[in-house]
């Protein structure tokens, strides 16, 4: 029993201890103070300005413009005439096609032209007095030729014909009483004379019966035609003729600057001066699909990518900053060229290509290197700022420890403007000048903190009731 009672004062008394060093450590006046100084760590210097804020960026450095060069037509490889690292000047000839079968197009287009220009301008001549005296002579003698077979034919002619008929029918009873005395080989004297009576006959009888149908519509179409042709030739040249003469001429035009076109085309140009990049065919080889790369290294650009919430800041037009990982310059002045109007899905986040061009291009920079982004979202100009760390708040109310002639610091309110890139803009009570002290918690020696040269300060409390 008296072993218990023992063990439960021992308890006691520690329990005591172990209160008095929280009250003397926690509860008693200053002891946080103490336990936690703050001490000037950092000296800055108020200074006037300008303000910036960025949103940044990364990628690589690419032409601006770049074309992969093909002939517009098939062909085998003449000439090449450039390779890779080559200079070239806008116009400038880089490859040639066998130039043969197009130049043997445009000499047959040559020659349909002037053909088609030739019927042009016959259509558009007049006739001559000698054409339209021999166009009457025409229709004179169609006219002679069908009166001639309307008439028919006449009485002496029909005698004439009868006659013809009589006599080639007493040659053949001639032929005939010969070959019944002399048998087969009369015979063929025979068939000569029976084969004139009848035509003798048939001429007769045709004769008799009067001019065909046939033959008169014939005669009255060929009457009609030269009428037509001399009416023609009166009234000059027929419009629609002239129209159709005319379109050939177009046609053939047209297919002439084709043939040109083509011909042009055996050599490819350089659309804008630039550096060959790659050359892809050789002399002899089938020209097919690009050839050849030309790129504008003069003009260097960097695409890289902006989220939603940061792409309403930015515009074309902002100033940027390039920094080229690969080379110790300093950044590089660029501007935004280009906003994508629509965003790409990466990840299922959206994000937006954002364009900017180097105004300047040192000779170390090139194509393909990486390269960081700054693009200048705000600037405000002419100002006095301090780092945002250098500040103090209590409450509403801004203050800075500003460091005296005696070496002291001294809490001096302040009022605020804008904070942009880490900075805040001081509107007054500070000049250009000033130099402000930058306050950190650090951990106390022997529970005290130092003043003077040792820049410490007891802690906010003391450091707000020393505000001037």
């Amino acid at each position: 029993m008296k072993k218990a009672w023992w063990v439960i004062v021992l308890v006691l008394i520690g329990l005591g201890g172990v209160g008095y060093w929280g009250y003397v450590n926690y509860l008693q006046p200053g002891a946080a103070q103490a336990a936690a100084p703050e001490q000037v760590t950092e000296l800055v210097l108020v200074t006037r300005g300008a303000l910036q804020d960025s949103i940044e960026g990364s990628g690589n450095l690419a032409a601006a413009q770049e074309m992969s060069l093909a002939f517009s037509s098939s062909g085998r490889v003449a000439e090449v005439l450039v390779k890779v690292g080559d200079t070239v000047a806008e116009g400038q000839s880089l490859a040639l096609l066998e130039p043969a079968n197009l130049e043997l197009a445009v000499e047959k287009a040559n020659l349909n032209l002037a053909q088609a220009q030739i019927q042009l301008d016959q259509a558009l001549e007049p006739a001559t007095a000698a054409e339209i005296a021999k166009a009457e002579a025409s229709l004179s003698a169609a006219q002679a030729s069908y009166a001639r077979v309307k008439e028919g034919t006449s009485e002496a002619q029909l005698a004439q014909l009868k006659g013809n008929m009589e006599l080639a029918g007493k040659k053949v009873q001639q032929a005939q009483g010969n070959y019944d005395r002399y048998g087969e080989r009369m015979a063929p004297s025979l068939q000569d004379a029976t084969m004139a009576y009848e035509a003798a006959k048939l001429a007769y009888e045709i004769a008799i019966a009067g001019p065909a149908n046939s033959s008169l519509i014939s005669g009255w179409n060929q009457v009609e035609q030269a009428q037509a042709s001399l009416d023609a030739l009166r009234a000059g040249p027929d419009a629609d003729t002239v129209t159709a003469a005319e379109l050939k001429v177009q046609q053939a035009q047209l297919a002439l600057n084709q043939a040109r076109r083509n011909l042009e085309a055996a050599t490819l140009v350089a659309p804008f001066a630039g550096v060959i990049t790659a050359v892809n065919v050789a002399a002899g080889e089938m020209a097919s699909g690009a050839v050849i790369t030309l790129a504008d290294l003069q003009t260097l650009e960097v695409e890289f990518n902006l989220d939603e919430s940061d792409i309403p800041l930015v515009a074309v037009g902002k100033t940027a900053r390039v920094s080229v990982s690969a080379v110790d310059e300093t950044a590089l002045s660029g501007t935004v060229t280009a906003i994508a109007p629509v965003a790409t899905l990466q990840s299922g986040v959206p994000l937006y290509p954002v364009t900017v061009q180097l105004q300047q291009i040192p000779e170390r920079v090139r194509a393909g290197m990486s390269v960081d982004v700054e693009v200048i979202t705000e600037v405000l100009e002419d100002v006095l700022y301090l780092p945002q760390r250098a500040v103090r708040l209590d409450g509403d109310a801004a203050y800075v420890m500003q460091q005296t002639d005696s070496g002291e610091f001294v809490a001096t309110p302040v009022t605020l403007g804008r904070s942009l890139a880490g900075s805040v803009e001081i509107l007054s009570g500070l000049v250009e000048g000033d130099v402000v002290g930058v306050v950190t918690e650090v951990a106390a020696a022997d529970g005290a903190a130092e003043n003077g040269n040792g820049m410490q300060f007891p802690g906010m409390g003391a450091l707000l009731g020393g505000k001037r």
